[in-house]
C-alpha cells in the first residue's frame, strides 16, 4: 500500500512533531496547548534580555503597573517591610536608595534597577497559584530569553496585582 506524504508525516515522529511546528519550547500554552498568540491565557511575556514586557494581558496595563512598582521602589525599605511588601520589593527599594545615596536622581536609580523591577514583577505574578511559567531560551543569535506567564483568567490576575500594589502604595504613603 502506497503511503501519501501526509500519512508519512503523521506516522513518522522524526518528520513531524506537533510541538515543533515553529513554536519554540516554552511557547505553547500549558492550559490549552495552543501556540503563543493563539489563545487568551498569556498573562505576560517578559523579555529577560532587555527587561521589558513584550505581550500578554498585562501589556495593556504596563504603564500603570510599572508606575506603581516605581513608586514602591522609591519608598523607604523599612516602610515596605512594615506594610508587608515582601523581601523582593524591600530589596529593590534598598537598591534604589543606595543608588540615590551615591548621587543618582530617583529616575536614574529606577532606570539602573529596571531589570530588578521586572524580576519583582515576574515574582509577584508567579505568587498567584493560577499562574504557570514557561521559558524560551535565547539562541546564539540576536534572540532574547523570554519568560511566559500563563493563567486561566489573566485579567483577574492583573486586577489582583494592581489592587495589591495600590494597597501597598496607600499603606506606605500613609505610614
Amino acid at each position: 500500500m502506497a503511503r501519501t506524504p501526509e500519512r508519512d508525516r503523521r506516522n513518522d515522529p522524526l518528520e513531524h512533531d506537533d510541538e515543533s511546528d515553529d513554536v519554540p519550547a516554552g511557547g505553547l500554552c500549558p492550559i490549552c496547548e495552543l501556540g503563543l498568540g493563539e489563545c487568551d491565557h498569556l498573562l505576560a511575556s517578559i523579555d529577560l534580555t532587555y527587561s521589558e514586557i513584550v505581550s500578554g494581558t498585562i501589556f495593556a496595563y504596563e504603564s500603570s503597573i510599572l508606575d506603581l512598582l516605581a513608586h514602591l521602589a522609591a519608598s523607604d525599605p523599612d516602610m515596605l517591610k512594615a506594610a508587608g511588601a515582601g523581601p523582593l520589593l524591600e530589596h529593590l527599594a534598598t537598591l534604589v536608595r543606595d543608588e540615590t545615596q551615591q548621587g543618582a536622581s530617583t529616575g536614574e536609580a529606577l532606570a539602573a534597577c529596571h531589570a530588578q523591577m521586572m524580576a519583582v514583577l515576574s515574582h509577584l505574578l508567579q505568587e498567584e497559584e493560577d499562574v504557570s511559567v514557561s521559558s524560551i531560551e535565547a539562541d546564539d543569535g540576536d534572540d532574547s530569553a523570554v519568560e511566559n506567564l500563563w493563567a486561566q483568567r489573566p485579567e483577574q490576575i492583573v486586577d489582583l496585582l494592581i489592587e495589591r500594589l495600590q494597597e501597598l502604595v496607600e499603606e506606605v504613603d500613609a505610614g
